[in-house]
């Protein structure tokens, strides 16, 4: 009777030991994981939107692409070859971007802490290109990069700043524009004298 419990606490305590060994293991598949594509992401956001072609890419969209090919009813494979090229370089890096969010393959906060602005200002030119597009090829296209932009405009870097608790200092010139409150006095002093 003894030897029977005996066994029976072994086998209990073994099966314990087996599924404490699993989660640990699917704990550390997951972190290695999340590093892969935390890897990734950072490759992305660094070495491509630095290079000489990327950066081409969105000054043309930025600057030119409205004056040479006026929305609306352009689809982007409407454009010519040249500006096309520039459009699908930028948009299918935003669209990349907008995957790994989705797929909650990284931290929304690294994303959105990098790429909100710039990515909005793509937008905000590019949306006519791609809602013509859509109409053409369906409503999937490009998709990934709208919800990046969704999720930027939703998640301003401003709210993230202090939900992240990211330090600042105390004060700016007034000339930026960002007073706090503690350089106001400073420029009614200036505005005196």
């Amino acid at each position: 009777m003894i030897s029977d419990l005996a066994d029976v606490v072994a086998a209990c305590g073994s099966a314990i030991a087996v599924v404490v060994t699993v989660v640990f293991a699917l704990r550390q598949l997951r972190s290695a994981q999340t590093a892969n594509q935390t890897l990734v992401a950072i490759e992305l956001l660094t070495r491509d939107r630095s290079s000489d072609e990327f950066l081409r890419a969105e000054d043309f969209v930025l600057n030119e692409l409205t004056l040479r090919h006026p929305p609306p009813d352009v689809s982007v494979s409407d454009l010519p070859a040249e500006a096309r090229h520039q459009v699908v370089r930028l948009s299918l890096y935003y669209n990349g971007l907008g995957q790994m969010l989705a797929f909650a393959a990284v931290d929304p906060r690294l994303l959105v802490g990098t790429v909100s602005y710039r990515s909005r200002q793509a937008w905000r030119v590019l949306e006519p290109y791609i809602l013509a597009e859509r109409a053409q090829r369906g409503e999937t296209y490009l998709s990934h990069f709208e919800h990046l932009v969704h999720s930027a405009t939703h998640n301003p870097w401003a709210t993230a700043v202090r939900k992240f608790n990211l330090q600042r200092f105390g004060s700016y010139p007034a000339e930026l524009g960002m007073n706090d409150g503690s350089t106001k006095a400073l420029s009614r002093q200036h505005e005196v004298a």
